[in-house]
């Protein structure tokens, strides 16, 4: 039995996202090799409730927490290498995560960070006031080396559609 047969239209329509951080949208630069991110808004809401009365009366919002993951190839570029990383990228993400000491001087802030559909030239989703929360490294039998990245945000920006 054959696959079904997918159209050109279906393979080109999804977005090419790439990574951007800087200290605001107007100085970002590309981090190279991401290969999954993602973001979770969390509104911590208080319900009020009533003895007798079947639910909440009223719900109010009580905190709010931004959560960014990235999933990130380890490059293998020597430091002194001129080329571009992965899909444009000005350099790997791997530097840019801090050792504890650095995390501990606010070296692990970044003013802004957006994922950036660069086919339509639009930013998909924004964020301010981003720092790393948590680092790890994937390492898979024949496969690639990942660096799982988990970020916090003070909060995502709304865009205009």
């Amino acid at each position: 039995m054959g696959l079904p047969v997918q159209t050109k239209q279906i393979l080109i329509s999804g977005a090419n996202v790439v990574l951007r951080v800087g200290l605001d949208d107007a100085a970002t630069f590309i981090f190279g090799l991401v290969s999954n991110v993602s973001y979770n808004e969390n509104f911590q809401v208080q319900k009020a409730n009533v003895i007798g009365h079947l639910g909440p009366v009223s719900m109010d919002p009580q905190d709010y927490s931004c959560e960014i993951t990235i999933g990130a190839f380890v490059a293998n570029v020597s430091e002194h290498s001129s080329d571009l990383v992965g899909d444009k990228g000005n350099m790997s993400i791997n530097p840019w995560i801090p050792a504890r000491e650095t995390a501990l001087n606010d070296g692990s802030k970044f003013g802004y960070l957006d994922f950036y559909d660069s086919n339509k030239d639009k930013v998909l989703a924004a964020f301010k006031g981003v720092i790393v929360s948590s680092s790890g490294v994937q390492v898979e039998g024949g496969g690639y080396v990942r660096q799982n990245i988990q970020m916090m945000a003070l909060e995502r920006i709304s865009l205009v559609p």
